[in-house]
């Protein structure tokens, strides 16, 4: 279905009933039938049918009465919404409407969005820019069909308003306490019967992404050695391996990870807290263990096989790739970034105090230049292969994934984990007018649901 820029503009009918005014060139880009009188309006959930005629103009101009607007929830200034029209319905589509699904709480009467603050804005800008509805909002405790308060994004402020329906809704939730919530699974029930797309559909944890991945069968080859956490599978891993990463299973930011290392007559265990990285070291394997159980026992944990990963100055290095699906789909490479621990960390995440740089100057430390272009075109395959086969294994629909990868001494890559709501301070720091690539992606991927959407209804 082809979306055009149209200008709405609002107007006071001096006659008895609101009426609609066309262009003329808007009727030829939209090809209306010459003899229409009357036309039917949707924004998302909300119709409107008023009398309709074409007035002079070279511009795609719409003049609607503001008791339309109104009625439609649209806004009562002037404004650029993408239009379509429905021929087989005799309908004319004004403005894909998008909501953003996340925590949100009020700061000095402005919201707080968090680490994707920023990052809403751009989607916000960027939707203004190619004349789509943005906002983003919070799990509603009541609803309607047609609309949901929300917060849309206008002279530099966030603004409180009663908005149409999204047509599409991108879940940024931050916490899985908040999906496990019963006000989430009903709100996400009636999405599915409205037929209403939503994605990221739900947290994944690396137990369910390593299996999904080892069952693809070419890309076993790339993963660690993984198990889930237990006395017995503990103590077969370090008589396999010299160091290992034992990992929440529903982990993030690089929190909560212990690493140990087996040397002659002891365990050296390190542990990753947000705010510090502790050692200690135990003489048996029956100390380790009780140590290690006390805290593991509340949680589900995997036992990671530890690779000798390439460094810097002594600083292990991961890569993040940035992945989205488009079109029919399809997965693209978005960005990418190599990430070094803080020196004396073992985990990179940037909230531990890691450093951001490029995947290149991060593979020149050991690579040279023939044999660094190709692995970093290997690189890239694995992450879109690794998207592929999460986002088609998995429950619902995804349409961005964070693949985290690694290079050993030797120039082996290897699949650390998948990130289902990837944080927005990887791909680059954006600027107060920059828009990122991944921004462009997850909003031109809304619209290609919606038209989806719209063919199938």
């Amino acid at each position: 279905m082809n979306f055009h820029i149209v200008r709405l503009v609002p107007f006071e009918s001096v006659h008895s009933v609101p009426i609609i005014q066309v262009s003329e060139a808007l009727v030829k880009k939209l090809k209306l039938p010459q003899d229409i009188s009357f036309l039917d309006l949707q924004c998302s959930r909300n119709t409107i049918s008023a009398p309709v005629v074409s007035i002079k103009g070279e511009e795609c101009t719409m003049r609607l009465d503001p008791s339309i607007l109104h009625s439609l929830l649209l806004f009562e200034e002037e404004k650029n919404y993408l239009v379509t029209y429905d021929h087989a319905k005799q309908k004319l589509v004004i403005g894909p409407v998008i909501g953003l699904l996340t925590e949100i709480s009020l700061k000095e009467e402005q919201i707080d969005l968090k680490s994707i603050h920023a990052y809403c804005q751009e989607l916000a800008n960027y939707s203004d820019e190619i004349g789509a509805i943005f906002y983003v909002f919070s799990i509603p405790d009541k609803r309607t069909e047609k609309s949901i308060e929300g917060y849309y994004y206008e002279n530099d402020a966030w603004k409180r308003y009663t908005l149409p329906f999204p047509q599409v809704i991108h879940n940024r939730l931050h916490k899985r306490t908040n999906e496990r919530q019963q006000m989430f699974q009903d709100f996400t029930q009636a999405l599915q019967e409205w037929k209403i797309p939503y994605f990221n559909d739900h947290f994944l944890d690396k137990w369910t992404v390593y299996k999904q991945l080892q069952d693809a069968g070419h890309l076993q080859p790339f993963l660690p050695d993984t198990t889930l956490f237990s006395k017995e599978s503990l103590k077969g891993c370090l008589e396999l391996y010299s160091t290992i990463f034992i990992k929440p299973i529903n982990g993030s930011q690089g929190k909560q990870i212990f690493k140990v290392c087996k040397e002659a007559d002891c365990f050296h265990l390190s542990y990753s807290s947000i705010q510090q990285e502790v050692s200690s070291t135990y003489s048996t394997f029956a100390e380790l263990y009780k140590r290690l159980s006390s805290h593991i026992k509340k949680k589900q944990y995997i036992i990671q096989e530890g690779i000798d990963l390439l460094d810097l100055d002594g600083r292990p290095v991961d890569f993040r790739y940035l992945c989205h699906r488009g079109e029919n789909h399809r997965w693209r490479m978005t960005s990418s970034t190599a990430r070094a621990s803080k020196t004396g960390y073992f985990v990179s995440n940037l909230a531990q105090g890691g450093e951001m740089l490029s995947v290149t100057k991060a593979l020149r430390s050991r690579f040279e230049k023939e044999e660094l272009m190709h692995l970093r075109q290997h690189l890239k395959e694995i992450a879109l292969e690794v998207a592929n086969v999460v986002g088609t294994e998995s429950d619902g629909i995804y349409g961005e994934l964070g693949i985290d990868l690694a290079v050993d001494q030797s120039g082996r890559p290897w699949i650390i984990e998948v990130n289902t709501k990837p944080s927005k301070n990887m791909d680059s720091t954006p600027s107060s007018s920059m828009i990122r690539p991944s921004a462009k992606a997850i909003i031109l991927y809304c619209l290609y649901l919606i038209d989806e959407t719209i063919k199938e209804a």
